[in-house]
């Protein structure tokens, strides 16, 4: 069962990683703070391209016999890598020094310069464990809320509640200061919006939910953005809003999964670290307080106040193990379990 974490004094793991194998730089134990490099790798600046049976002008099957140079040969500037004699000679000069990495259906393949590939520390931390070969992963305590989608990039900054009404016209030519924030709006965003939002020039944009118009801007924005319910027009829960309530003029970091993927927002506290590494099994049971996915309850929570034995058929024809969940207006409903998002909040709440 999928869960989304919402928390005060949480553990918090970020994993940082090289898209290639190279070089750790931290050991496990050491304090690192943002923008420290975990690792580095070696790649290449640049490739060159060679087509070499179009160019020379010779048959493919006859390629091996003018080749002076063999696949994965270091080479430096002006080494020849392939020469068809003849009345007008036909010679391929490496360009600069380099490495032959590929040579196939005739063509040839250098790496040529060098730059290193570097990832950082996202958030200021404790490197926990070491990934040899790739990076490490970070660890503290602080207050988390878990999101359901972001657009990829990581951000920091002072957390800031948007309290602004977009149908004032007299508002609109006022925007609060939003540069290097990170902005909460529970307002619907349109496209319109975000756009005025982005021109505040702030660190990120935390929303309820996307509406559909504005998941194609969110991707392509150069600006954070993270989604607490996915898509639609969605409210936030009252616990997420609490906590939220509480990171008000702090500073925060909103660490992504990835493109279209997951994203945390945390505020860093005081407190030692979990040795938990891995999620620990997700189950659900009285008491469990919930979000709802499906329709026509989508993004409303509430507590699970039973869970019976039995499967139950719906009117749809589905047939499935359902609990019943009170919800925060004092309703109770019956809801499938496939439809519940398990929500893991502080004790008191």
């Amino acid at each position: 069962m999928s869960k989304v974490i919402i928390q005060s004094g949480q553990p918090v793991y970020k994993q940082v990683r090289l898209p290639q194998p190279g070089t750790v730089l931290v050991r496990t134990g050491q304090e690192v703070e943002v923008g420290d490099v975990l690792a580095e790798a070696v790649i290449p600046r640049e490739f060159q391209v060679f087509d070499i049976v179009n160019h020379l002008r010779i048959p493919p099957n006859r390629l091996e016999q003018y080749l002076k140079r063999l696949n994965g040969e270091a080479v430096k500037k002006g080494d020849v890598i392939a020469q068809k004699p003849g009345l007008i000679t036909r010679i391929f000069r490496a360009s600069q020094d380099g490495k032959i990495v590929s040579m196939r259906e005739g063509r040839v393949t250098l790496a040529m310069g060098e730059r290193k590939l570097q990832v950082r520390a996202p958030i200021a931390g404790t490197v926990v464990e070491l990934i040899p070969g790739f990076g490490a992963v970070i660890g503290l305590t602080g207050n988390l809320v878990q999101g359901l989608w972001s657009n990829g990039l990581n951000a920091s900054g002072s957390f800031t509640r948007l309290e602004f009404d977009f149908n004032d016209p007299q508002q609109r030519e006022h925007l609060p200061e939003l540069v290097d924030k990170v902005v909460y709006s529970g307002a619907i965003i349109t496209p319109e919006r975000f756009r005025l939002i982005i021109a505040g020039k702030p660190a990120a944009i935390v929303l309820p939910s996307l509406v559909p118009g504005l998941i194609k801007e969110a991707l392509k924005s150069p600006v954070a953005v993270m989604s607490l319910n996915g898509f639609g027009d969605q409210v936030i829960d009252p616990v997420s809003l609490e906590l939220l309530g509480e990171m008000q003029d702090h500073e925060v970091f909103l660490l992504s999964d990835g493109k279209d993927q997951p994203a945390e927002l945390v505020m860093p506290g005081e407190g030692g670290q979990n040795s938990a590494l891995f999620d620990e099994e997700v189950t659900l049971g009285l008491g469990s307080m919930v979000r709802l996915l499906g329709e026509p309850y989508l993004g409303s929570t509430g507590r699970v106040v039973e869970l019976p034995d039995q499967a139950e058929r719906f009117a749809s024809g589905l047939t499935a193990k359902v609990a019943v969940v009170e919800r925060h207006d004092g309703e109770l409903i019956r809801v499938p379990v496939t439809n519940l998002l398990l929500m893991e909040v502080n004790p008191k709440d």
